[in-house]
């Protein structure tokens, strides 16, 4: 996942990362197996389009543009409502 973060991996790591989690899930005797495979299928399911984008484009990745600001307590901030509209309508 950290390759394919910064743009270094190929494609076809994204459906080798898949099966590799696939081959985890359920094949443990650890719930922890489940708990590390589900979210990398969630984000292949969800976001195979970015991460291949990003593979492609690694030059223009700025993690700016995906990573929400940190919670501060305050209000939130019209630039944070207009990180999570940007977010959503991906």
């Amino acid at each position: 996942m950290g390759r394919i973060e910064t743009g270094d991996a190929d494609k076809r790591e994204i459906p080798m990362l898949e099966e590799l989690s696939r081959s985890i899930e359920g094949h443990t005797i650890c719930a922890l197996g489940d708990a590390a495979a589900w979210p990398v299928q969630g984000v292949i399911r969800r976001f195979r389009n970015v991460m291949e984008d990003r593979i492609d484009n690694a030059d223009s990745y700025d993690a700016a543009d995906y990573y929400q600001p940190p919670f501060t307590g305050d209000a939130v901030s019209p630039a944070q409502a207009q990180w999570v509209a940007q977010m959503d309508a991906r």
